[in-house]
């Protein structure tokens, strides 16, 4: 049986390449707000770190559900990105109608409700996700706000055009497999990330929470050294992705288990697209170890409506 899961995680080069022949503008702004929840969210930071440091622009990113209690701060020239799969996710839209600032919606939703609200839509055009974790529309947000960033840099974002091939590569040397086996009895998980690949670590947590059942949490590899590391023992395993040698050392001094997702030899910055994928592939196989559905996992729906 194939699940949509993995034939969308299979789909996500020739999304990103479909994205990449086609230019995005949004104008000039001075500050940058962004809403979302799970997934999108996770994406939005990832936005909020290429927006400081490649378009030198401030960002705040808020959980759409808080922002509610605490609403962002709004300049003149503020811009408001709403980040949603679906275009229907009931807290962003609450959250944008609060908004007086430009507002512009990335979302893979065709004329949904969100569309309605916004100055300006720009579609991922990922094409329907029916599993519930989104994987494919994750990676097509990311190329949005890539594209978003180095346009009001004024910059060309080069490294693009050879993530689809990556990806292709990392697909079709697939050992995750062999991972997933020796974690089929592990209840919780630790991942790290540092930089730019400290929202990955995010993400890779809540995929391995949705499709697995696994209590996974991610840290910043050198926060997690203030503390978390307490709870670490023989039986939670460490994953961790990118270049966090200081920390993976001090895990390992203590005879702990750490599972690394290498670096790909390209620069930093576009490193997400490719240590992402090790992630959603190994919550796809850990799930089918475990006799999951995969597609459809306990108490989550694809868009929270309500």
């Amino acid at each position: 049986m194939t699940h949509f899961m993995l034939k969308e995680i299979h789909e996500q080069p020739d999304v990103i390449r479909r994205l990449l022949d086609r230019s995005i503008s949004v104008g000039k702004f001075d500050h940058i707000n962004i809403l979302a929840c799970g997934t999108s969210l996770n994406a939005g930071l990832i936005g909020q770190f290429l927006f400081e440091q490649v378009a030198k622009i401030p960002t705040q990113v808020r959980s759409s559900s808080e922002s509610i209690f605490a609403p962002m701060i709004e300049t003149p020239n503020t811009l408001t990105i709403a980040i949603t799969q679906s275009g229907e996710t009931a807290d962003t839209i609450a959250a944008l109608k609060t908004v007086q600032s430009k507002r512009i919606a990335i979302t893979n939703g065709i004329d949904s409700t969100i569309t309605k609200l916004v100055d300006q839509t720009i579609y991922t055009e990922a094409g329907e996700e029916k599993s519930v974790a989104a994987t494919k529309t994750f990676t097509a947000q990311l190329v949005v706000l890539y594209q978003l960033a180095f346009q009001l840099a004024n910059q060309k974002a080069q490294w693009l055009e050879e993530i689809p091939h990556q990806i292709e590569l990392i697909l079709k040397d697939n050992t995750i497999a062999q991972t997933a086996r020796s974690l089929e009895n592990t209840r919780n998980l630790i991942l790290i990330g540092s930089g730019i690949n400290t929202a990955i670590a995010f993400e890779g947590a809540l995929k391995l929470k949705e499709a697995t059942y696994t209590h996974a949490e991610g840290y910043a590899a050198g926060e997690f050294l203030h503390g978390p590391i307490a709870l670490l023992d023989p039986q939670i395993p460490t994953i961790a992705i990118g270049n966090v040698k200081k920390t993976i050392d001090r895990i390992r001094t203590n005879q702990n288990w750490v599972i690394e997702i290498p670096t790909p030899a390209i620069p930093e910055l576009f490193t997400p697209f490719l240590t992402i994928i090790p992630l959603q592939l190994l919550a796809y196989e850990l799930a089918i170890l475990r006799k999951i559905d995969v597609d459809r996992p306990r108490n989550i729906t694809k868009s929270l409506t309500t």
